[in-house]
Order: C-alpha cells, then sequence, then structure tokens
C-alpha cells in the first residue's frame, strides 16, 4: 500500500482478510507433509523439511500465484469502483509474494526450532533463528544448482584438457623435445698466452687458439637418441590420456550404477514405508501380531541405512571425478540410458597399434640407438689450434727478428681409444637392455592379447545377462510386484509370503542393475583396447 501512494481502508482490511486465509493453507499443508515424512519414520528434521518442501513446493507456488493473478486486473483497474478494487488487490498480490517466500523459508526454519524443542524458553534466540535460516536459504539455493548434468564425452574432453597428469607428461615431451638441440655440443674453446723468456734469452710473447670435438658421426647418432627419446615421450602422452578416459568412463559408470542403485533402493523404501503403514494399522486393529510390524521396521530400517550408505559412495565418486576433470563443479552423468556405446571392436593385428605396445616397441629403437651412440664413442676424438708467437735474436736463416716478427703454426690432433675396457663394457651392456626390452615387448603382447581375449568374454557372456534382463527378467519383476501386491491387498498371501515375493522382484532388478554395470566395465575395456 505505501509504495502504491494508497492508505488504509475497508476494502484493504477485507484484502488482508483474504490474505491471512491462503498463507495459513499454504503453512498447513507444508507442515502437514512434515507430519506424513515424520509418521512414515523419517527422523533426520533437516531431510523432512527438504523432502516435504520439495514435495509441497508446486502446491504452495499454484495457490499463491492463482490467486495473484486472478486479482492482477483489479490491482490496474481504472474504471467505475476502482478505488475500492486496487487496495484490495495490492494487498493481496503483494501480500501473496512475501508470504509465499516466508512460508517456504521461515515456516521450515520454525519448524526445525520447535521440533528440536528450542522455544522450550519464553524466548527464543535470534541469532539461532538467523543463522538456521540462512543455512536453509543456502540449502535451498545452492543444493538445487550445485550438480551439473554432464555426458561421458564432454566428461573425457574436459579431462584431456585440464587433468594435471596429461599436462605433465606433455611437459616432458616438451622437456625431450628442446633437449634434441643438446645433442650438437661440442666443448669449449680454449685460449692461451704466454709472456716470458719462451725461445731465449729475450722475452717473447706467444698466443693460442684450439678447439677439440667428437668425431661427426657421435653427434648424428647423439641426436638420432635424442629424437627416439622425444617420440617415446610423446607416445606416453597418448598412453596417458587412453588411461585418463579408461578411468573417467570407469568412474561415470560407477556414479551411474550408484545412481540405479539408489533408484531401485527407494522405490523398496516406498513400498516397505507404505507396508509397514499397513502393517501397523493391522496391529492396532488386532488383524496381525507384532511380528509382522517388527519385519517391516527391520527392512525399511535396512533399506534406509543403504540410501546412506549410497549417498556417502556417491560423495566419494564425486570427488574422485572432480580429482580427474580438475574441477571444483559437481557434475553428473547426463545419460539415460543403461549401457555405454560399443566401437569398433580390434582384431588381434590391431592390438599391435595399441599406445602401449607402441611404447615398448619404441624402447627397443631406443636401445638400438643407445647401442650405436656407445660404439660410435670408440671413434677417434678430434682436435686442431692455432698458435701465434714472436722470436727475438737470430733466427735459422742467420737473420735478425725483433719482436714484432710473428711467427704463426697450427696443429692437428687425433684422439684414439686406447684404453677402451670400459668404453667396451658400456656396449656390452647396452645390448643386454636391448634383450630385457625385448623381453618385456613380448610379455607385454602376450599379455595384452590375454586381456583382450578375456575382455571379449567378458563383454559376450555380460551382454547375454542384460539382454536377458531387457527381454523377460524385467517384465517378471514387474508381474511379480503387482501379483505380490494383489494377492496381499486380497488376503490371499500372508506377510512372510509378500516378503519373498517382494525381494524376489527387487533381488531381480538389483541383478539386471550389476549385469548393466559388468557389461558397461568390459565395454569400456574393449574401448580401450581399440584406443578409444
Amino acid at each position: 500500500l505505501a509504495l502504491r501512494g494508497m492508505p488504509f481502508s475497508i476494502s484493504a482490511g477485507v484484502g488482508f482478510i483474504a490474505l491471512f486465509g491462503v498463507a495459513v493453507l499454504n503453512g498447513i499443508v507444508l507442515i502437514a507433509e512434515f507430519n506424513r515424512l515424520k509418521a512414515d519414520g523419517l527422523t533426520d528434521l533437516k531431510r523432512i523439511v527438504i523432502m516435504g518442501t520439495k514435495v509441497r513446493l508446486r502446491p504452495v507456488l499454484m495457490t499463491a500465484f492463482v490467486a495473484s493473478l486472478g486479482f492482477f486486473p483489479m490491482a490496474v483497474s481504472n474504471g467505475a469502483g476502482a478505488e475500492v478494487q486496487r487496495p484490495l488487490a495490492t494487498v493481496v498480490i503483494g501480500g501473496l509474494l512475501i508470504a509465499t517466500l516466508l512460508t517456504l523459508f521461515v515456516l521450515p526454519v520454525l519448524y526445525l526450532l520447535f521440533e528440536k524443542g528450542a522455544t522450550k524458553n519464553s524466548k527464543a534466540n535470534p541469532a539461532v533463528l538467523t543463522v538456521m535460516l540462512f543455512f536453509l536459504l543456502n540449502l535451498f539455493t545452492n543444493g538445487a544448482s550445485a550438480q551439473v548434468p554432464i555426458s561421458l564425452k564432454a566428461a573425457i574432453d574436459t579431462a584431456l584438457k585440464n587433468n594435471l597428469s596429461v599436462k605433465q607428461e606433455q611437459l616432458k615431451a616438451s622437456y625431450q623435445k628442446q633437449l634434441i638441440k643438446t645433442t650438437a655440443f661440442v666443448p669449449q674453446t680454449s685460449l692461451m698466452g704466454e709472456v716470458g723468456q719462451i725461445n731465449s734469452i729475450y722475452t717473447d710473447t706467444k698466443f693460442g687458439i684450439s678447439q677439440s670435438i667428437n668425431f661427426p658421426t657421435v653427434y648424428s647418432r647423439q641426436k638420432d637418441l635424442m629424437q627416439k627419446d622425444w617420440e617415446n615421450s610423446l607416445l606416453a602422452v597418448q598412453v596417458r590420456e587412453l588411461q585418463l578416459k579408461k578411468q573417467v568412463s570407469l568412474l561415470f559408470s560407477q556414479m551411474m550404477y550408484v545412481e540405479q542403485k539408489r533408484l531401485l533402493v527407494l522405490s523398496a523404501d516406498s513400498m516397505y514405508s507404505a507396508f509397514y503403514k499397513k502393517a501397523a494399522l493391522r496391529l492396532e486393529k488386532g488383524e496381525s501380531n507384532i511380528l509382522e510390524k517388527t519385519s517391516a521396521a527391520a527392512q525399511l530400517g535396512q533399506i534406509r541405512i543403504q540410501v546412506e550408505q549410497l549417498r556417502e559412495d556417491s560423495s566419494i565418486l564425486q570427488v574422485q571425478f572432480q580429482l580427474l576433470l580438475n574441477s571444483t563443479t559437481v557434475f553428473t552423468p547426463a545419460e539415460k540410458g543403461n549401457t555405454f556405446s560399443l566401437n569398433a571392436v580390434p582384431d588381434s593385428a590391431g592390438l599391435q597399434q595399441h599406445p602401449t605396445l607402441k611404447i615398448i616397441r619404441q624402447q627397443q629403437e631406443i636401445a638400438g640407438a643407445l647401442i650405436q651412440l656407445e660404439k660410435s664413442r670408440l671413434l677417434p676424438d678430434l682436435s686442431v689450434g692455432y698458435n701465434n708467437t714472436s722470436i727475438k735474436g737470430v733466427g735459422a736463416d742467420d737473420k735478425y727478428y725483433s719482436r714484432s716478427k710473428r711467427f704463426n703454426a697450427v696443429q692437428v690432433g687425433v684422439g684414439l681409444p686406447i684404453f677402451a675396457g670400459a668404453q667396451h663394457a658400456r656396449i656390452n651392456s647396452a645390448k643386454i637392455n636391448k634383450l630385457v626390452v625385448e623381453g618385456h615387448y613380448a610379455m607385454g603382447t602376450q599379455a595384452m592379447q590375454a586381456d583382450y581375449a578375456m575382455a571379449v568374454k567378458q563383454y559376450q557372456k555380460h551382454s547375454q545377462a542384460v539382454q536377458y534382463y531387457d527381454q523377460n527378467g524385467l517384465k517378471n519383476a514387474v508381474l511379480i510386484d503387482a501379483a505380490a501386491q494383489q494377492q496381499f491387498a486380497n488376503g490371499n498371501i500372508n506377510y512372510l509370503e509378500w516378503v519373498l515375493l517382494v525381494n524376489q522382484s527387487i533381488t531381480i532388478r538389483n541383478e539386471y542393475v550389476e549385469a548393466t554395470r559388468n557389461l558397461n566395465e568390459s565395454i569400456i575395456q574393449l574401448n580401450y583396447f581399440s584406443n578409444y
């Protein structure tokens, strides 16, 4: 009223009466849901508040919006009777907007305070109320928007872009590439100068420069070795990326599995909650004994423990998933299907192109290049030098030369590996190293072929299981559920038989979830062999 510049009037008072009715009705709807959840056996007040508010959010909003939209033409009217309609509509529309927020946020906080006995004192603590209100606001806003759906492909792309281990391998490859430029290393040039009685009683000066180098073959073979090291580091990047794809896919599959298990357990929770209420009512009416209610309570307790365990498992997987993606965003699988797609299955020859085997073959080439390099070190080293000196006095040609006359000389030297025992030992050790690498390649090839054969068998086994459940198993579970519910309601079976039938249906669904996870893991393994 104040914002629109309207005074309080009789019509505004009538609007307050209508507003109070709608606001109290919304509060009753919300509190009734809280009490229903509590009667069903939920003891966690925070969970009661969140679940109840989520379930009753739509009725509360519909009540407020319907009344607000209905009064909106009155709020903007300018015709006859507008001076009566506008205050009434203004109070209802503005009040419902505020009352809806109070119903959804303040009322749950007050419910928590009253249920916890915080109102035993005559005066509630405003600080506690404020803190809990902000906590609930944060829970509703952040909890609803924290999880972001992501597809498997997008998750893999994000991991390849952000993962620190991949970046580390890429840095190692850059490091090896820069090392190639160091292969043409030439020792330092020696400069020499002398002053004194070098040739005679007179003082002479002498200057010289010399340089030693390895035989050119050594430099070319060093470069070849460094080049192969760089190619090996590039293959290491491919191997790490392939392993990262496999890790992300496995975690993605685990998250899908936990979510499917959670939905299955929640479905069982709903069935046993209804059964528990019926058992309690039957006990109250004297139609059953305490054993039926106790059995239902025990089953319900076990199911709710599983819900909590699955929630913790989901949190653990989220932490691992964020670590692989190197992201602070909480992602959830966006895939609606149960199984992954299988890429082209490689044959035995195609396995030879797998980066894991290629990097071992590259190690063989590195070992061969190292042998050639060590052999080249038996070649002689070369040296060259130049000297410039003065000779004061009478020379061999009976002429007198002053200090200003300079004489030149060139030196050429060859370093022969006379004591080459140590170098021959290095060559022999490099040859043995090549034999070791060849053995690693043979073992790696054999192990990969065995793993590939087992992966194909696992895929065939789990594919048959999933196919059975898709065609028959799940349909049987639905029929068992429906028949059990109907016969128990009609009194044709007792509660023990009902429990056995329901557990059989849940077991079938659980085995389907397990088979789906196993099939996904076998598909991930085959995709790994296919370089996907």
